[in-house]
């Protein structure tokens, strides 16, 4: 019998919800080491492996039910989770397991929650009737807590942050005298304008390797959507470039101890930038990258979502020279680091009154 069955979007090698729920089974444990967990996941074998919890296939509805019935408390989260611009599907997945183990009478903790754009009505009436009934709902920032509000969603709603500002990471990497070269680490997905992103990707590359003398690093986030792209950037750059195919989150976050400049299209990649205090240029073509930089304190640039390689260069000269706002962001990702630590308190004093 579990204590906490974790659902969420797990097993599926993405790598920014595989450090959430590193993140989550972390700080659940710090509160309560002996707490039993139990994750739905693709893959459970690998998610059993990496985190040292059990796992179920996700997909096995029966395997699935089972576990739900055993549990004390599911966990809802974290993550995009409850948004339909993805597919409406995968929304209704995660709302069916939560109305299931309110069938069954289980505690319902919805975990740092990101509510992403819901496009039809009758999906907002059922995040309405599915948030109404949970026990707890905890979400990312403020914007996610309004939007629920916009659903008629009348339970307490309690911010605090998404849980990879409360991971521990590896010491960043201390260069040796003759280890002088730059790496820069670039973190992209696939958006409708991929066929533009080929071509300003493998420039911009090229004006890095040329002028800055710097290793470029591009960092596929989720391995099976991101691959064709950056093979693509690569076949059209006329300078060497790397793809680092990591396969678990232990070597994502050793690289990242090694860079020294990061730019990302994906939050999770700007979250590890901030807490490494690495400096970072963001491509705010989703509105969670913009609510982070505006929680953080730092401007928006091409926010019309349209990019240019000579505006992305000249960010990173920028950032290269001035790192004046590095301490000023660090300050505010302790106070996240914080929220993200009393988020798994409330989830483990709920479990244990």
């Amino acid at each position: 019998m579990s204590d906490i069955l974790i659902s969420g979007y797990y097993g599926f090698k993405n790598a920014g919800d595989e450090l959430i729920l590193k993140a989550i089974i972390t700080d659940l444990r710090s509160y309560k080491p002996d707490v039993k967990i139990t994750v739905l996941s693709a893959t459970p074998d690998e998610t059993s492996n990496s985190h040292n919890v059990c796992a179920v296939n996700r997909w096995n509805i029966f395997s699935a039910v089972k576990e739900i019935a055993k549990c004390k408390m599911l966990l809802s989260g974290s993550g995009g989770l409850f948004q339909d611009t993805t597919g409406i599907l995968s929304l209704w997945y995660y709302l069916l397991i939560i109305f299931t183990a309110k069938i069954f009478k289980k505690t319902v903790f919805i975990y740092a929650a990101g509510i992403g754009e819901i496009r039809y009505a009758f999906n907002n009436f059922l995040i309405k009737k599915c948030f109404n009934k949970v026990d707890f709902i905890t979400v990312r920032t403020e914007q996610d807590k309004d939007l629920l509000k916009s659903f008629a969603v009348s339970k307490e709603i309690i911010v605090t942050s998404d849980p990879v500002f409360g991971l521990e990471l590896p010491k960043p990497e201390t260069k040796g005298t003759f280890d002088k070269k730059q790496r820069i680490g670039i973190i992209l997905r696939k958006t409708k304008n991929w066929k533009k992103d080929v071509k300003v990707f493998s420039e911009l590359a090229g004006l890095i390797t040329k002028n800055l003398k710097s290793e470029v690093i591009f960092i596929p986030f989720q391995l099976s959507k991101d691959i064709k792209l950056l093979n693509l950037i690569r076949n059209n750059a006329d300078v060497p470039i790397d793809i680092f195919a990591w396969n678990d989150t232990e070597k994502l976050l050793e690289l990242f101890s090694k860079l020294d400049i990061i730019v990302s299209m994906r939050l999770h990649g700007l979250i590890l930038a901030a807490k490494y205090k690495i400096p970072f240029v963001a491509i705010p073509r989703y509105s969670k990258i913009k609510i982070f930089l505006q929680l953080i304190g730092e401007p928006i640039y091409n926010d019309n979502g349209e990019i240019e390689n000579e505006k992305i260069y000249l960010q990173i000269l920028d950032k290269t020279k001035c790192k004046k706002n590095l301490e000023k962001i660090s300050a505010v990702v302790n106070d996240l680091q914080n929220k993200s630590k009393k988020t798994a308190e409330l989830c483990i004093s709920v479990l244990t009154p």
